[in-house]
């Protein structure tokens, strides 16, 4: 990651949060999953343990059909990991995961961070439209905001 700052509520543009948070929104409209980005100042060790407290923390588990994912950014520590609850897990798999992940990778070492987080969302909103399609009276159950922590 790049000198951005470290604080979570600067770290992206106000025009890089909307993108993100209309991503988010546009992913969803597709699907039944849902997806959070979170920004947080330290993971304070391993970033998959600190997305997993904060998944837990943010009742993302408990979405109708286990599908949601959390994209989690340590800013401080130039730090990120990307989440999958059960349902969904079980048809990305750890290779799906790492894969956006390492996508994401790219964006962010040339300082697009909006542009990583997009792509990172588009792709989860693919896998997510595929095995979980929206359904007729589906609720949106997640807010869409990016969570600044």
């Amino acid at each position: 990651m790049s000198a951005r700052s470290e604080r979570p509520a600067a770290f992206l543009t106000p025009e890089e949060t909307a993108r993100v948070e209309a991503a988010i929104a546009s992913a969803e409209r597709r699907t039944s999953g849902e997806i959070r980005v979170v920004i947080s100042r330290r993971a304070k060790g391993d970033p998959l343990d600190a997305a997993r407290k904060t998944f837990d923390r943010l009742r993302m588990h408990e979405t109708a059909d286990r599908n949601g994912v959390l994209v989690f950014l340590a800013v401080s520590e130039h730090r990120f990991a990307i989440l999958g609850d059960e349902g969904i897990h079980r048809h990305v798999g750890a290779d799906g995961w790492n894969r956006v992940r390492d996508e994401m990778a790219e964006r962010f070492a040339s300082d697009d961070f909006g542009g990583g987080l997009v792509h990172a969302i588009e792709a989860v909103g693919r896998v997510l439209s595929e095995h979980f399609p929206r359904r007729e009276g589906d609720v949106d159950e997640l807010a869409d905001q990016v969570v600044e922590e």
